[in-house]
């Protein structure tokens, strides 16, 4: 990729978007180009008209069956995403880009039922080497808090879950 500077790689960055089918991944990139000027809003997926799913296959489908890439660029550095399907029907439209990049955000939502869809991503991640880091999404639907949530997800992980961020809560309601 780039050469180091004070001990930090330079240049364009590689970062894959992966998750379980609806978690959440196409929303995230969009959010993401939005706020960095890539694109003039974010568009619901809803809309058939986000970035990743432009295909006619994907509005056909209401889904992303196809890695998609988007660029933009966030304090001074190059960000190239891919936007992998999370439908396990489309997954192995993933495995070809993952090994390239630099690093995975998993879209995870606080649901038991795609813990088992979770575990079969973040085994591929740990097979290919591929650092990761997960993006806890959904939390304003969450039934328990998000440090229950983490232990529930934590069997998905062969390394320990650890928490950054937590969401911002007033009388109840996420807002932040």
């Amino acid at each position: 990729m780039g050469t180091r500077a004070g001990g930090r790689r330079t240049g364009p960055k590689c970062i894959a978007i992966v998750g379980p089918f609806a978690s959440g991944k196409t929303t995230l990139l969009e959010a993401i180009l939005a706020r960095t000027g890539a694109i003039p809003r974010q568009n619901p997926v809803s809309s058939g008209n986000t970035v990743s799913d432009h295909s006619p296959e994907a509005r056909a489908h209401a889904m992303s069956v196809e890695a998609t890439f988007a660029t933009t660029d966030f304090m001074g550095e190059q960000l190239t995403f891919v936007d992998c399907p999370g439908s396990i029907e489309f997954s192995f439209e993933a495995e070809p880009v993952l090994a390239a990049c630099d690093i995975a955000v998993v879209v995870a939502e606080p649901d038991e039922k795609k813990i088992p869809a979770l575990q079969l991503i973040m085994r591929k991640l740990d097979d290919l080497g591929v650092p990761r880091i997960m993006f806890l999404n959904k939390v304003d639907k969450a039934t328990s808090g998000v440090r229950e949530t983490l232990k529930m997800l934590q069997p998905a992980s062969s390394v320990p879950l650890l928490l950054r961020q937590i969401p911002l809560r007033k009388d109840g309601v996420v807002i932040g």
